[in-house]
Order: C-alpha cells, then structure tokens, then sequence
C-alpha cells in the first residue's frame, strides 16, 4: 500500500510545512518566486532574525546564507546605470554626488557583462545603455503584437525583452539554456549566473582560491594614512573567534534579488 497522498492533493504534512513557513518565514515569502516548498532552505528564518523599521515605513530584508549567497536565487535581471542614474542625486539635491558617471564604469560593465552572459535586445536607449548582449530571447506571440502596437501609435514608448544573465548560447563551457522553468531549483545546465556556476569555478582553477565558510564580515579595516581600505574583520559564526584578512582589493559583494532587493 501507498501512504503518499492522491495526485492533485496535498497531505497533511505538506500544509503543516506551509503553515510553519508562514510563521517562520514570514518575510523571506514575499521573494514569492523562490522561497517555496524547494528552495526555503537558500533563505534565512525571520523568527530567528528579527529586525525593526521606523515607524510607518516597510522594509523587506530578503536574506541568504549560504555558499553562493544570494546568486542563487537572484532574478537575474541585469541592467546598465546611465548617467540619468548616477547624476539624479545632483540634479534632485539629495543625499551626496556620485563620484563617477557611466563612462568610467562602462569598461566594467562590458567586462562583467562578457564573463556572466547577459542575454538582451540593443536598443539605443540613453536611459537604459546597450551591453555585450548575447542573442536575445524571443518575445512570445502576445509580446510581439504589443511591441508593434507601441511602435505603431508612439514615436516614444517600446516594449523590449529582459536583459537578464541567463545564456541563450553555449558560453565559456556552460550551455545555453533550454526554458525548463525551475531555475530557483538550481540550474542543471549552469546556463544562469550564479557564483557556483561561474565564478567560483573559475576562480578555483587558478589554484589561488581558498574558501572559508561560516564568515561573517563584522568590519572593513581602514588605513587613514593610505586612505583606503586593507582588509576585513570577520567572526567565525561556529567558533565566535575573530580574525583579520589582508588583501590589495577587498570586494563587498550584494547581489541584487529583484524585484524585492
């Protein structure tokens, strides 16, 4: 005798782990395309983590903690800052002046963008600049037909497809992805970016790297002679021991997990 639940329906166990998570994770749900039944695992426990917000305001802090941090379940949206981004603080007076425009970052961004793999249509837009695109995905039938509508009654509205750092083309050893639907399950074909598909592998190739889990970063160290930043102090979150890491470039990595991050 079976003793799994009729197809269609769900047991009893499975709507308590919902209710568990509700209450646990109350939160980390809102991320509603990851933080299910599969994939809770990547995502902190909010009762567990609490924090506040200031009286009238909402914040959804969407947190991971695991090897591969939050490109694992990142959305994978992948756009260019124009200079309409990094100049809004002068132009708005608020808060301080970006010290670059796009044209010191955009060597950056073409580097970054030709390791990842971002998919995208160009389109000559200066609000949203062009990258090193691999071939776009194609826009449903229904897409299509809205795209030529905006074409056809606006000279200033268009309707184009996602940048987005999902391959659509074999791509430095990964292959191109074939549209199964699960990518929050962990992608079998690495054909999204995740720092397990790409940069940790790659960068376990030079034989140079060394990874040291249960870090938590508790500050940056800063020498005010040389102004500028020397290493890291972490805490071991098993041990609760600090210690200090030295390097010539220290990178402070938060991928975005759109659209809640």
């Amino acid at each position: 005798m079976s003793n799994t639940s009729p197809p269609g329906n769900c047991s009893t166990e499975d709507g308590n782990k919902r209710q568990e998570r509700a209450k646990t994770q109350f939160v980390q749900r809102e991320c509603y395309y990851a933080c299910d039944e599969y994939s809770h695992h990547f995502f902190v426990k909010d009762s567990e983590n609490p924090y506040t917000n200031a009286p009238g305001t909402k914040f959804s802090w969407i947190r991971g903690r695991q090897m591969g941090g939050k490109s694992i379940t990142w959305g994978r949206q992948s756009y260019r800052w124009s200079d309409l981004d990094f100049e809004a603080n002068l132009k708005d007076g608020v808060a301080a002046d970006w010290p670059i425009r796009y044209a010191d970052i955009a060597p950056w961004y073409d580097y970054v963008e030709e390791f990842a793999g971002i998919s995208g249509q160009p389109e000559g837009l200066p609000q949203l600049p062009d990258g090193k695109f691999l071939p776009p995905m194609e826009l449903t039938c229904v897409e299509q037909d809205v795209r030529d509508a905006l074409a056809k009654h606006y000279d200033d509205r268009i309707l184009t497809i996602g940048r987005s750092a999902v391959l659509t083309r074999v791509h430095k050893g990964r292959a191109a992805c074939h549209y199964c639907g699960v990518c929050h399950r962990g992608c079998i074909t690495q054909s999204y970016f995740s720092s397990l598909n790409s940069t940790l592998p790659a960068a376990a190739k030079t034989g140079k790297m060394t990874i040291r889990p249960y870090s938590v970063v508790h500050s940056v160290i800063f020498d005010s002679t040389k102004r500028r930043a020397t290493g890291l102090r972490v805490i071991d979150a098993q041990t609760k021991e600090t210690s200090e890491y030295k390097g010539r470039i220290i990178f402070l990595a938060r991928p975005r997990l759109s659209p809640h991050d």
